[in-house]
């Protein structure tokens, strides 16, 4: 599985990090228990089926026009506070001479062609500009301040975020009453456009080789993560994480 240079990054930081860089009494996590998935039931039959990686989708994806030409490349997925996939974001324009320009393309008109790994938008040199994002806006630090044209009319509070915005992040869990860093978030996985798991690379220190996928528990009422924290809390501890297998990306569908 590529890994983005970001996330490269993030993984040398991790390595020289502190395990715990946040011990001592952690909030209470406010998602409810009979909302929490029990991990000895967890399995990854519809994620292999029917998930697809935000990583690959980002980083492989290319995007063309109604007519087939090809007219630049993925940048990042835009979702709602939900989880919910609003909008693409790509950079498109070369072909047309006018340079590079950020787009944002609202779900629903986009069309994922699998086979050829491509996104086809409705975007053509005449339209472009009714789906230009200014880079600046695409900022999370702007998102959290303002409206995102083209997402939300009203002020995001809690906002749309983007999905390299928690990917890289610290993954943390209880060990005892302490939380601890107990990987980094490497991929969200889509599915039915929503966010449906959260891949970690677990560190070292826990004798874990490879990746695992954890039920996704993101923003609503502050579960788990918001927008603009560098740590993504699961609802589990230590002793839960025995039950969850090797997360296969060669088994991936999609």
């Amino acid at each position: 599985m590529p890994r983005r240079t970001s996330a490269l990054l993030v993984t040398t930081a991790l390595a020289a990090a502190p395990l715990a860089a946040q011990e001592g009494d952690g909030p209470d996590s406010p998602i409810d228990a009979a909302d929490i998935v029990p991990l000895n039931t967890w399995t990854y039959d519809e994620l292999y089926a029917e998930g697809l990686s935000a990583e690959r989708f980002i980083d492989e994806m290319q995007v063309e026009d109604p007519s087939g030409e090809r007219i630049g490349d993925m940048e990042d997925i835009i979702l709602n506070p939900e989880g919910e996939i609003v909008s693409i974001v790509a950079e498109v324009g070369g072909v047309w001479d006018i340079g590079d320009t950020h787009v944002s393309v609202p779900y629903e008109q986009i069309e994922i062609l699998g086979e050829s790994d491509t996104v086809r938008v409705p975007i053509t040199e005449e339209t472009v500009a009714d789906f230009g994002m200014d880079p600046e806006t695409f900022a999370p630090q702007t998102m959290a301040d303002q409206s995102v044209p083209g997402l939300d009319d009203e002020s995001l509070a809690p906002r749309a975020w983007r999905a390299t915005e928690m990917i890289g992040d610290y993954a943390r869990l209880r060990d005892g009453e302490r939380l601890v860093n107990y990987g980094y978030v490497s991929d969200l996985i889509l599915q039915d456009g929503a966010v449906e798991a959260v891949v970690v690379q677990p560190n070292a220190a826990y004798g874990a080789v490879g990746y695992r996928a954890y039920p996704y528990y993101g923003y609503p009422d502050g579960a788990g993560w918001s927008a603009g924290s560098p740590y993504y809390d699961m609802p589990y501890r230590l002793e839960d994480l025995g039950e969850v297998e090797t997360f296969d990306y060669g088994d991936l569908s999609s």
